[in-house]
């Protein structure tokens, strides 16, 4: 990284802290079990306005304080670690909290994709996170999938790291389906952070992701996603 980016990061985080420095009332968690909704669709309501501005989680940060802190102004939980962006001090590297005591493997992860994406119509897609996904037990997998993955960037070694529960998921035994991490708000899709090194990062990226269902033991797969400007699909 060059010494005028290295200025320039270092002016946005001191402004970021000055402005959360500014807003009043104490943030909480939510709950310690993730974040209180990671589907795109139905993120985004409630929330306020204040003297520093609005505030659309509602977590205690105005929604220009969250993209210069890379936070989802949409999510009071961003990284899914159970503690509110305000409170959190690592508030972009959620630890990983699946465990499954079950040998049983039940899917197997076809593919992972993070750029060229294309719809079910063969269409050209905004880039985004999407996981091909095959259920090979026999049994229909209907709840208690979730995933935990992962944005490593080559050149700084900088992470960050997420967890989402996938509610509303499901497979039926021996079908295939396709899982969407992104920021389109789309049905059945789930949220992605906007201002993470995803959407905002110049540099080329590792992805890795675990993804779990209940009863049966993870699978992790990853992909790189090659340098370039900033995607779209960002709010």
């Amino acid at each position: 990284m060059n010494r005028r980016f290295a200025v320039l990061g270092i002016s946005g985080l001191l402004l970021a802290m000055l402005v959360v420095s500014g807003c009043s009332g104490t943030a909480g968690t939510t709950g310690g079990k993730g974040p209180s909704s990671s589907v795109a669709s139905s993120t985004g309501t409630g929330g306020g306005g204040s003297a520093s501005g609005v505030d659309t989680d509602g977590d205690g940060l105005p929604d220009k304080a969250e993209v210069l802190l890379g936070t989802d102004p949409k999510n009071p939980d961003t990284d899914g670690d159970g503690q509110n962006d305000k409170v959190d001090a690592s508030p972009l590297k959620a630890s990983n909290p699946i465990v499954e005591s079950s040998a049983t493997k039940g899917f197997t992860i076809n593919s992972v994709v993070t750029e060229n994406n294309v719809d079910a119509a063969g269409a050209a897609a905004d880039d985004h996170l999407e996981l091909t996904v095959t259920n090979t037990s026999k049994t229909n997998i209907t709840s208690g999938w979730d995933l935990y993955y992962s944005l490593t960037d080559t050149t700084t070694a900088e992470v960050q790291s997420f967890y989402l529960p996938l509610p509303g998921f499901s497979l039926k035994a021996g079908k295939t389906a396709h899982l969407h991490v992104d920021t389109s708000g789309a049905p059945g899709h789930f949220r992605a952070d906007p201002n993470s090194s995803y959407y905002t990062g110049k540099d080329a990226l590792m992805v890795e992701a675990t993804l779990h269902a209940k009863g049966f033991v993870p699978q992790t797969a990853s992909v790189k996603k090659d340098a370039g400007g900033a995607e779209a699909g960002g709010d």
